[in-house]
């Protein structure tokens, strides 16, 4: 198809459409992204609702009490309750909504369609088709989380909290569930290059996220899931830690950047290896 011996040039012209392609689904997630952090910014600011939500969640079973921070949610905790946000289940499935569906669609998507044919006919190798559907998902993923931090702070600005609000330790947060949600990504594009059909890969990927948040959840409340909650991708993003700390968690963010990029790369290079038809 090409000569190896002379690569062509980027295809910036399919980056940019495949990045016009995925920017209106992009723009409606961060919006409701952006738009639920000042909301919950909103609600912790009245002490009426905060003593309301408390109660509710003191009525629930203690595993979706911990979904939502813990036994840190206290009355005085103002920046526990803000933070619920960043683990709000609208927010993971609105991540997980992007995360999926943009490799799905950039890579098994076109091959479905027939369409992927027609891409690799021209100047382009197949490895330079993959990093233009990796962009999109990855960088993408990372702006969501940058998103929903300027979120936060919109809404501490809108909202007199009567004191200081670490906005640091939530950028920190943010950056963290950032890299954790473009780890995502990368396992979504491994899933895209490995499966012939768009719904294997949409199906694995959910049910990969599903498991980890399950086990992340319920380990605290099951003693057999306790021992795998380390292991689970949600325990790498830990606020409680980052605000306790107020130091960068290196460590975490290493496990995630290593996830990546070995997701990212083992997904490219079984792209590379497959033949067409896939």
């Amino acid at each position: 198809m090409n000569d190896g011996r002379l690569r062509p040039p980027f295809p910036f012209a399919l980056l940019r459409f495949w990045t016009r392609q995925t920017l209106p689904a992009w723009c409606l997630i961060a919006g409701m992204i952006f738009v639920f952090q000042i909301a919950v910014c909103g609600t912790m600011h009245d002490n009426e609702r905060v003593r309301a939500l408390l109660s509710l969640l003191e009525m629930l079973p203690s595993f979706i009490k911990g979904m939502f921070g813990g036994d840190i949610l206290q009355p005085g905790n103002t920046s526990a309750l803000i933070a619920i946000g960043y683990q709000h289940p609208l927010v993971l499935v609105l991540f997980m909504v992007y995360a999926v569906g943009v490799p799905t669609g950039l890579l098994t998507g076109e091959v479905q369609r027939g369409t992927m044919e027609l891409l690799l006919s021209r100047p382009a190798t197949k490895t330079q088709v993959y990093v233009c559907a990796a962009l999109p998902t990855v960088v993408g993923m990372f702006a969501l989380t940058l998103v929903m931090f300027a979120g936060t702070v919109a809404g501490t600005r809108l909202f007199d909290f009567g004191m200081p609000i670490p906005l640091m330790s939530f950028f920190r947060t943010a950056a963290t569930g950032g890299l954790m949600a473009s780890a995502v990504g990368g396992v979504a594009l491994l899933a895209a290059a490995s499966f012939r059909r768009r719904s294997t890969a949409v199906g694995l990927t959910v049910a990969f996220l599903v498991l980890n948040h399950f086990v992340f959840v319920f380990a605290g409340w099951w003693p057999l899931l306790d021992s795998l909650r380390n292991v689970s991708l949600f325990a790498f993003v830990d606020g409680v830690r980052i605000f306790r700390e107020h130091a960068w968690p290196l460590d975490d963010m290493g496990v995630l950047l290593a996830l990546l990029l070995v997701a990212g790369v083992a997904g490219g290079i079984i792209w590379q290896k497959r033949d067409l038809p896939l």
